[in-house]
């Protein structure tokens, strides 16, 4: 039996139009994310909980790929990963690609509704039941395995070089998107340059 949620159509209109405003911010900008959007966002928006929360991270990844392919399409720069690889795949964007692209991501969207409603509960009941300390482990290990096969030790020497850098924010009580500064300004000079 499904159990649904009532939202407040104010709360979804307020998560809707911050999640917009932050995607467009983030399709613009190169190098922001989704996570430095939602705090964008959630600085605008206060009180969101965590059904707001969730259409927020939905509007802003939407708004962030729609934006990011009309910018594909005027600027002929990618500002994002799936994007650049549009972009390699495709030698010259036309506004038939963007309204293909669009029809695909609005069907697959549209599915993944579906299929998460059912899925959900199977890995609900199946994560009550894994160890949730021997999944991270396991995670980890299969993480490192990999990189330590696919690029050698110097990725295994960025890798742990990069653990420490996502370990040390929350060690000091601050956020995780400060870290994202580090990137920013390169990222930044290299696509208006």
């Amino acid at each position: 039996k499904h159990q649904y949620v009532r939202v407040k159509t104010s709360k979804v209109f307020k998560a809707l139009f911050s999640g917009g405003f932050s995607g467009f911010i983030t399709a613009v900008m190169p190098g922001l994310g989704a996570s430095t959007a939602a705090v964008i966002s959630m600085q605008i928006t206060k009180n969101l909980k965590e059904d707001g929360f969730m259409i927020l991270m939905g509007s802003i990844n939407t708004f962030n790929f729609i934006l990011s392919m009309v910018t594909l399409y005027v600027l002929d720069k990618a500002r994002n990963g799936s994007i650049i690889v549009i972009q390699e795949l495709v030698d010259a964007i036309t506004i038939n690609h963007i309204v293909i692209f669009l029809s695909a991501v609005l069907i697959a969207g549209s599915l993944s509704v579906f299929l998460a409603l059912g899925l959900s509960k199977v890995f609900s009941k199946i994560m009550s039941i894994v160890s949730y300390r021997k999944m991270v482990l396991s995670v980890i290990f299969l993480i490192t395995v990999l990189v330590l096969v696919l690029t050698g030790p110097l990725g295994l020497l960025i890798l742990i070089i990069s653990t420490a850098i996502g370990i040390i924010p929350p060690a000091v009580h601050i956020s995780r998107t400060h870290s994202m500064g580090c990137l920013l300004l390169p990222v930044i000079l290299y696509f208006i340059l």
